[in-house]
C-alpha cells in the first residue's frame, strides 16, 4: 500500500472510529431533544461555568444570536440558567443547572463506558499500538495547529 492509500485507509478507519459513540449522541438527541450544537454548548458550560454568550459564540465560531437560541433551549429544558454579572449588569453569565451537569456527566460516562468495552475486546499489543498511534495523531495535529489554525 502506498502512502496515499494509507492516508485514505486511515481516514476511513478514523471516521468509523469516531462514530462509535453515535448511539449515545442519538439517544441524547432522541431522549433529551438535544442537538449537537446544544450538546457543544452544554459541554462548554461544564468546562467554563459562567461563560458569557459572546465567548461561547467565538469558541464555536457562530453568531451571538445563534448562541442565544441554543442557550434558550437549554434553559427551557432546565439544563442551563443565566445570571447577570454582579459587577457588570450588562454581562449575562451562563451556567449548567444541577440537572444539566448530571446530563452532561452521564453522556460522557456512557461514551467512556462504551469505548472502554470496545477497548477491552482488544488484545494488549493492539491496544498499545492504538495508544501509540493516537499519540502520534495528536502530536501531528498539535504541530499542524502551531503552524496554522484549522479552518472552519
Amino acid at each position: 500500500m502506498n502512502r496515499r492509500q494509507q492516508v485514505e485507509r486511515a481516514i476511513g478507519l478514523y471516521t468509523r472510529a469516531i462514530t462509535l459513540i453515535d448511539p449515545i449522541r442519538l439517544r441524547a438527541w432522541s431522549d433529551l431533544g438535544l442537538t449537537l450544537p446544544t450538546l457543544k454548548v452544554a459541554f462548554l458550560l461544564r468546562a467554563e461555568p459562567g461563560v458569557p454568550s459572546g465567548v461561547i459564540a467565538t469558541r464555536l465560531t457562530v453568531t451571538p444570536s445563534t448562541i442565544t437560541g441554543l442557550v434558550d433551549r437549554l434553559v427551557h429544558q432546565g439544563l442551563a440558567r443565566r445570571e447577570e454579572d454582579s459587577r457588570d449588569r450588562r454581562l449575562v453569565r451562563n451556567y449548567l443547572t444541577e440537572e444539566g451537569m448530571r446530563t452532561v456527566n452521564n453522556l460522557e460516562r456512557l461514551a467512556q463506558e462504551l469505548l472502554a468495552s470496545v477497548f477491552e475486546e482488544m488484545e494488549d499489543a493492539d491496544l498499545e499500538t492504538l495508544v501509540l498511534g493516537l499519540s502520534a495523531l495528536m502530536d501531528a495535529a498539535d504541530r499542524r495547529a502551531a503552524r496554522a489554525p484549522v479552518p472552519v
